[in-house]
């Protein structure tokens, strides 16, 4: 038996102690399973959110030894990386409308890590005597429930109108899920059928009615035993098929409308989940800016309050502690506003080109850690002075 090279170095392990329980699927994986387009509107959002980097700063610096730094950028909890966190995060506000996370202390009461939680066994409660929320977690291997104060909760949510609890995207798209599946089955009727049918002519001159459907059996056998292929006709019958297209052109604008709606829930531009009716976008990277503008902003800026209210105390937020995501990121393939971008930055004198450099993954200058100013540049009560560059004693 063929040893691989990371087995000989892999440590050995004995089988796992104590209870152990198989993984469920949650109700938020049967909605996405249920429809393309609202697993394609889920999934374009949630990746989005994963895959834009998020850090600890104070101020601009970047603090990447400070232990929430490792959880938030690194693994927020043992089972997961933090793409995977934020991806699942995401993946519960686009079903269910809410997402939840355990923030789970160590003893010394600092944060161990974060556990996501299904939503659909966490019930938010309002006491009436204090206005606190806490939230009522049934886990699912067990029937005892769990009470969670607000503080100790990471919440993302989807639009609400008590901000308690998210309005599920689910409940809003259930006439369009089902419309949908009502189509899809008239359309798989209709492709089951194409050019199954055909026209037989038969001469009525001189055929009783017993003859003809004796003649029309005869025809029915022979067409069977060709295969459905060709036979041989006389006596003046004549024989075409009834084509059918196979999927009418309003079954088409069925479709397009599904991903309309749901586009306008997920608040998603319906190009994206290949609606191709609308053609004014003149490029992929301008529909990527309005998805960033539109739908992404409005989430990073919720994660990012959460987090600065949940992991950070009100210390360390005076001075200047806060996370942040980076969107820059996801926009790297836009290589003109890019450039365009950075090239104001430095001539701008408001980045560093050694900064342009990390961002672009290029190695450190020796002489780009100093800010940089285009000398063409006057200050506006000199110009309007008369005064040039040469007054300027520059």
């Amino acid at each position: 038996m063929a040893i691989f090279p990371w087995k000989k170095a892999a440590k050995a392990r004995d089988e796992p102690k104590g209870p152990m329980t198989g993984v469920y699927q949650t109700r938020a994986d049967r909605y996405m399973t249920a429809s393309e387009a609202i697993y394609a509107a889920v999934s374009r959002v949630a990746n989005t959110v994963a895959c834009m980097p998020l850090h600890l700063y104070k101020g601009m610096e970047l603090h990447r030894q400070d232990p929430l730094e490792k959880l938030i950028a690194y693994s927020p909890n043992p089972r997961m990386t933090a793409f995977m966190f934020r991806l699942t995060m995401q993946a519960c506000v686009g079903n269910e409308g809410n997402a939840y996370a355990l923030i789970v202390p160590t003893l010394a009461g600092t944060v161990d890590r974060l556990d996501v939680l299904d939503p659909t066994r966490v019930t938010p409660i309002r006491m009436m005597d204090t206005g606190e929320i806490w939230y009522r977690v049934t886990p699912p291997d067990s029937p005892k429930q769990l009470w969670v104060h607000n503080s100790d909760m990471i919440v993302i949510r989807h639009m609400s109108a008590n901000g308690e609890r998210g309005i599920k995207p689910m409940d809003v798209l259930r006439g369009t899920i089902q419309y949908d599946a009502d189509v899809k089955t008239y359309t798989m009727e209709q492709i089951k059928s194409i050019n199954n049918s055909i026209v037989l002519t038969v001469p009525n001159t001189g055929l009783n009615e017993g003859r003809r459907k004796e003649i029309i059996r005869q025809f029915l056998d022979a067409y069977n035993d060709s295969g459905r292929s060709a036979i041989v006709l006389d006596g003046g019958m004549t024989v075409a098929n009834l084509s059918r297209t196979p999927v009418d052109s309003d079954v088409l604008g069925v479709e397009n409308m599904t991903r309309n709606r749901v586009a306008t829930v997920y608040n998603i531009p319906p190009s994206l989940l290949g609606d191709t009716s609308d053609r004014n976008f003149t490029d992929n990277e301008q529909q990527m800016r309005e998805l960033m503008q539109l739908t992404i902003l409005p989430i990073v800026a919720q994660w990012e309050a959460e987090l600065d209210r949940k992991l950070l105390t009100w210390e360390q937020i005076t001075q200047g502690y806060h996370f942040r995501f980076d969107m820059d990121a996801v926009l790297r393939g836009d290589v003109k506003t890019m450039a365009d971008k950075h090239q104001k930055a430095i001539r701008g004198g408001w980045m560093k080109p050694n900064e342009v450099r990390e961002k672009d993954n290029l190695p450190p200058d020796p002489d780009g850690d100093v800010l940089l100013g285009s000398r063409d540049l006057l200050p506006l009560r000199m110009i309007l002075q008369g005064a040039t560059v040469k007054d300027s004693g520059r």
